[in-house]
């Protein structure tokens, strides 16, 4: 079946929450308690249909992580001439990038303080304070652009399942 990387992706998740949903079952019946002289109280709970129903789901994410993968360095992003999978990775540095210039945007030039001397302390920027607020915001709006990117790509990009 073809689908696109984003539908891909949402597959993942739903077979991601099936497992949890299967773990959580299998901790809360595969054990019982009881007291001496009561009936034991019948669960729903087979080991072994359990464990082939886990293994599964995990070849299936398996698979399409594999295909996702293979797309992933292979499909070209037109607008920054790379593919899906080093526009994830430029997107992480991109953000690291910003996190890092909005630290030095929000900096006073000079600020100053009293030590506990009561000497008058000053603390300048060794940069221009403005030119990091311009940097700040082109690599925002690179980011949006880059985000916008990888989405498009996602939907256009077919992979079989």
């Amino acid at each position: 079946m073809k689908v696109c990387n984003s539908e891909a992706m949402k597959k993942v998740k739903a077979l991601e929450e099936e497992l949890n949903k299967l773990r959580f079952n299998e901790a809360q019946n595969s054990m019982i308690s009881y007291k001496e002289g009561e009936k034991k109280i019948k669960v729903d709970y087979d080991y072994s249909k359990t464990r082939k129903e886990i293994e599964r789901i995990n070849a299936e994410i398996r698979k399409i992580k594999n295909a996702l993968a293979v797309a992933n360095s292979t499909f070209k992003i037109d607008e920054f001439s790379i593919t899906i999978g080093e526009a994830l990775v430029y997107l992480a540095q991109l953000n690291s990038e910003y996190n890092n210039l909005s630290q030095l945007a929000s900096r006073n030039k000079i600020s100053r303080r009293i030590t506990q001397n009561g000497v008058l302390e000053y603390t300048e920027c060794t940069y221009d304070t403005d030119e990091a607020k311009k940097d700040q915001k082109e690599v925002f709006a690179k980011i949006g652009k880059l985000q916008v990117a990888i989405d498009r790509a996602n939907l256009n990009c077919f992979i079989e399942i």
